[in-house]
């Protein structure tokens, strides 16, 4: 019961941990409406620098004092209310920030860039949030920016955007909300249509490379996707449902002579027919159609690659060339004559072709190419590597531990399990992951409190780096959002961009 509440807490805890994250991190759609009501200051801002003229800039430099000797101020009227910032602050920050840049106008300008301007406070004015501009504020007169509580992430995020505050001078503790990078495609890795220019056969390559790994490309490289899927999950029905006893047939191997000594002492020779269950043929023809498929698959694949050897190491494609080769290293030892009776005789051939039957089930991996959950999954085990190392050594440690001195305690009782320490291991495994089958338990009581103690340990260390796996969990799925959403942005506006090109040559 104590471990069942404290694995329900710590399941609790990272629940509302990830309740907390997603409401930070779901990024945010635009929509035509924020399109109608988006300002245009910086885009006249850099116009106006582009453009350039004696009149459009003045020269301030840091230190700058009105006459009565006075420090210079920029007044600005945020949303309503009053903010004064000392020109000298903002020179001593980033020169790319837009109030950097802005301060750098001529009076004249500055009206062009700015909302408004409030002629008896001597103000120009922005019609932005003045909450959200608090922390703006607070950058130029700390150097550090905190996101208030009070304001959405995704506000915050596009308030530093209009202002041109880099990311980097978000404190620490607010650094959660900002999202990371996405690692980039290295150069010599990236596959795009001016790859295939100078390759045999480019342009059919080029299209057979987008029709096979760009699922979204078209209807039919969608309808592939799903059959590839569909032969997956009959291959792998048919090799579960091959081993039910119901669905197998008798095979009947063939005669041999064997000798036999009688009762009386005669030995004579008898002829004896061994009887096998083996899939019905339904499913061995199955499982050939299935192979035939991947096979052709894998070597539209391979040709369509450009870079063959690349294509050949990657890890889904390895999986993929796992999948059929155990079909035709069995069919190589069948043309060779090595068959059932034989493989009997022969144990190594017997054992290869066990261990070839077991890696068919490899191909269930092959759903990780068309499913975004299990490529999440794995991308979340890829960054979570440091506590999962962490926690298999801690665990192993304990392994040790534990079973050594099970061991020594227990190894005098009558009928005990722990007749060695390796023989122990298993014990304490099954008891460090709060399974507990119970099939090996301590008989004196020193053996039954290192047991609990052993117990408590696996619970800690088994819920320790559970909310940092979550956590990055959660950071995955949402670089995966992110990713989706920039496909749809760029779409939109490359859509756009064609439909005024249209309306242009029209």
């Amino acid at each position: 019961m104590a471990c069942a509440s404290i694995s329900y807490s710590a399941l609790a805890y990272n629940g509302q941990a990830a309740q907390q994250h997603k409401k930070r991190l779901i990024p945010l759609r635009r929509t035509d409406a924020m399109a109608l009501a988006e300002r245009r200051n910086c885009q006249i801002l850099d116009e106006l620098f582009r453009a350039g003229g004696p009149d459009c800039f003045q020269q301030i430099t840091p230190n700058s004092q009105v006459d009565n000797g006075e420090p210079l101020f920029l007044r600005l009227n945020i949303g309503g209310t009053n903010f004064m910032l000392l020109v000298d602050a903002i020179l001593r920050a980033e020169t790319t920030t837009f109030l950097s840049r802005f301060i750098q106008l001529t009076h004249t300008a500055r009206l062009k860039v700015a909302d408004a301007y409030i002629a008896s406070e001597d103000a120009y004015y922005f019609q932005r949030s003045p909450t959200s501009f608090e922390a703006i504020f607070q950058y130029y007169a700390t150097g550090v920016v905190h996101r208030p509580s009070e304001i959405c992430p995704a506000s915050f995020l596009s308030e530093l955007d209009f202002w041109r505050i880099s990311y980097q001078h978000v404190g620490s503790c607010c650094a959660d909300i900002i999202p990371q990078k996405r690692e980039e495609e290295k150069e010599e890795e990236k596959v795009d249509d001016t790859t295939f220019d100078k390759l045999m056969c480019g342009k059919l390559r080029r299209r057979m490379w987008t029709f096979l790994e760009r699922p979204g490309s078209s209807m039919q490289a969608k309808a592939f996707e799903l059959s590839s899927t569909l032969f997956v999950a009959i291959s792998v029905m048919g090799l579960s449902f091959g081993t039910i006893p119901d669905f197998q047939v008798t095979h009947l191997m063939p005669p041999h002579n064997e000798t036999v000594v009688l009762p009386n002492g005669t030995v004579t020779v008898v002829q004896k027919v061994e009887q096998m269950r083996v899939e019905h043929p339904a499913f061995v023809f199955t499982e050939r159609i299935c192979i035939a498929f991947f096979t052709v698959e894998y070597c539209l694949r391979f040709f369509a690659a450009p870079r063959k050897l690349r294509f050949a190491l990657k890890p889904l494609n390895l999986v993929d060339l796992l999948a059929i080769v155990p079909f035709y290293l069995e069919l190589l030892l069948t043309l060779c004559g090595v068959d059932d009776r034989k493989l009997r005789d022969l144990r190594w051939a017997f054992l290869v072709v066990r261990i070839l039957r077991v890696l068919r089930v490899i191909r269930i991996i092959k759903l990780g190419r068309f499913s975004s959950g299990l490529q999440t999954f794995g991308m979340t085990l890829q960054r979570s590597q440091k506590q999962l190392q962490m926690m298999t050594i801690v665990l192993l440690t304990g392994v040790v531990f534990f079973s050594t001195m099970i061991y020594f305690l227990e190894k005098d009782e009558e009928k005990t399990p722990f007749t060695s320490i390796p023989a122990a291991y298993w014990w304490c495994i099954v008891t460090m992951t709060t399974v507990g089958y119970g099939d090996a338990v301590p008989a004196t009581t020193m053996g039954k409190i290192i047991a609990s103690a052993a117990i408590m340990c696996g619970v800690l260390v088994l819920a320790l780096p559970i909310t940092i796996i979550v956590d990055n969990f959660i950071k995955v799925a949402q670089d995966e959002q992110q990713a989706e959403q920039q496909k749809i942005d760029q779409h939109s506006e490359q859509l756009a961009l064609e439909a005024m090109l249209n309306s242009q040559h029209d």
